[in-house]
């Protein structure tokens, strides 16, 4: 029996072979996608559709399990047991946990997305469901921005969250996804297969976070154009990003409780004003019809849209929409997961699924009402070119829409701030976790640790920049097809624990922990 009581976790920071192969791994991919990026890029492309093709069909079932089964979790009693012991309370309060989770959760993606998903699907509509450019079709874009943004969405970090968070704080294992499934793999989890668990998690932590900071600092370079006038080139978007990551890397110097909680909080307040701007300067009346239309279909076509079952036979939306959605979900899954894990010790599995399922939920369909509903009307106003914005533009939409009402200049004042803080938190909290997988799950990795695993997110960001969209999308994509399966022994691994520590709990004996790691 290990001395570490419930409610604590190993903390003992140390490199191992998940670190020495992880940066071996990472360095020679940034340099073959900087040598032959096209050559790179259609490999990766081809292995990315490969999957989509093979396994996308299987995302849909298994994420609507997922949804299920946190359900499951927050209605029975089991909602009431804790990431720790039964006296130990949170380490973060309510708006501080919901503001960091949110900065990791989405970051980049709401102000990249928000704009330009509604869009896109007006233009091109699930083939069946309604014809292009009509108003149908402006319906259904915001059904599915509510779907790949809701409850199934925030489902899969919720469970990596909860599993992760209570092998650690209630039985003491690192902080690791592989650890969290020892009660079903047993000591296999710490062997080979663990460490390809832990291997596969830094690698989509990693070009996850390059591919949205990539993007961000498009969107940025975009809006210091129409707010300040700085010119739109490469170069400008290499200085972007090294000067977000210096305030970066000093952010996550400072730990969690300093440097990334502030940080978030005062991102999501900024978020927050930017979402009152366009609701007042915007179509108000619209967005709100918006968000009516909205919620009633999304309620209405729950089911098959769970399912991809719309469109009509043989149209390839669902693969390129619902597949690709839920495996890029998937494949962020271990960053956004873990870290929820590391803020949310002291807190019920009920409260878990409340705050990480059913806020953001409510948050996304906010967010997408209000910008999806102003980049919308604009559009049909003929403000915003809607073929344009689908096109090669996506990165820019949200400027393109706010550059359309009136006050645009006042708004990208305020825009400017928001992306840069943005970028930060998503960079912050990736080193942070980075670091933390790394040195076998650490609370606290070397400050070190974390300032290394920061350049290598700005050298992948920069790769993304030139010429390697397709291979650090891809990679993403590719690393989901095995996590769905770790998802699936996650909730497998989390069932048998808690059964096991209820049963403990009613024979009034002590919680057991594991014996300490090797």
């Amino acid at each position: 029996m290990s001395d570490r009581q419930p409610g604590t976790a190993a903390d003992n920071p140390r490199l191992g072979p998940v670190f020495y192969v992880s940066l071996a791994a990472s360095v020679a991919f940034i340099v073959v996608g900087v040598a032959v990026p096209s050559r790179v890029a259609d490999v990766l492309e081809a292995t990315r559709q490969l999957v989509v093709d093979t396994f996308g069909p299987a995302y849909p079932v298994t994420v609507l399990a997922l949804l299920l089964f946190v359900a499951a979790l927050a209605l029975t009693p089991f909602g009431r047991m804790r990431l720790g012991t039964a006296d130990t309370r949170p380490e973060f309060g309510w708006v501080s946990w919901i503001a960091m989770l949110l900065s990791a959760g989405v970051g980049l993606s709401f102000l990249f997305w928000g704009t330009a998903e509604p869009l896109i699907h007006l233009a091109d509509p699930p083939g069946g469901t309604a014809e292009p450019g009509s108003a149908e079709a402006a319906a259904v874009g915001i059904r599915y921005s509510f779907l790949f943004w809701g409850l199934h969405a925030w489902a899969i970090y919720a469970v990596v969250g909860i599993a992760v968070g209570y092998s650690s704080f209630r039985h003491g294992r690192k902080l690791l996804v592989s650890a969290a499934l020892r009660p079903l793999l047993g000591r296999t989890a710490d062997g080979p297969v663990g460490k390809v668990v832990d291997i596969l998690a830094v690698f989509a932590i990693l070009f996850g976070v390059a591919t949205s900071l990539g993007l961000g600092t498009r969107e940025l370079n975009a809006g210091m154009g129409h707010a300040l006038g700085v010119p739109e080139s490469y170069g400008v978007k290499i200085a972007i990003i090294a000067g977000l990551m210096t305030v970066s890397t000093i952010s996550a110097m400072t730990g969690l409780g300093r440097g990334i909680r502030v940080l978030s909080l005062v991102n999501i307040a900024l978020c927050g004003v930017l979402l009152g701007f366009v609701l007042i300067l915007g179509p108000t009346a619209h967005i709100f019809g918006t968000l009516g239309t909205g919620l009633r279909d999304y309620v209405g076509s729950f089911l098959p849209m769970s399912f991809a079952a719309e469109g009509a036979e043989g149209d390839t939306w669902n693969q390129e929409w619902v597949y690709f959605f839920w495996a890029w979900w998937i494949g962020w899954a271990p960053f956004v997961g873990t870290f929820i894990a590391r803020i949310s010790r002291g807190r019920t599995i009920r409260s878990i699924v409340a705050g990480v399922v059913l806020v953001p939920t409510a948050v996304s369909v906010g967010w997408f009402s209000v910008f999806g509903g102003t980049a919308l009307q604009r559009e049909e106003a003929g403000a915003v070119d809607v073929s344009h914005v689908a096109g090669n533009t996506k990165a820019v939409a949200t400027v393109e829409v706010l550059g359309s009402l009136p006050g645009a200049t006042l708004t990208f004042v305020l825009l400017v701030p928001v992306l840069a803080l943005l970028f930060i938190t998503s960079a912050d909290s990736a080193s942070f976790m980075l670091g933390s997988t790394t040195s076998g799950g650490s609370l606290k990795p070397p400050k070190p640790l974390r300032l290394m695993w920061a350049f290598a997110a700005a050298f992948a960001a920069v790769l993304l920049l030139g010429r390697g969209v397709t291979t650090l999308q891809g990679s993403a994509v590719i690393a989901a097809a095995p996590f769905a399966v770790i998802l699936i022994g996650l909730c497998v691994s989390l069932t048998l624990s808690l059964w096991r520590d209820r049963a403990a709990e009613r024979a009034d004996h002590p919680i057991p922990t594991d014996p300490p790691d090797p």
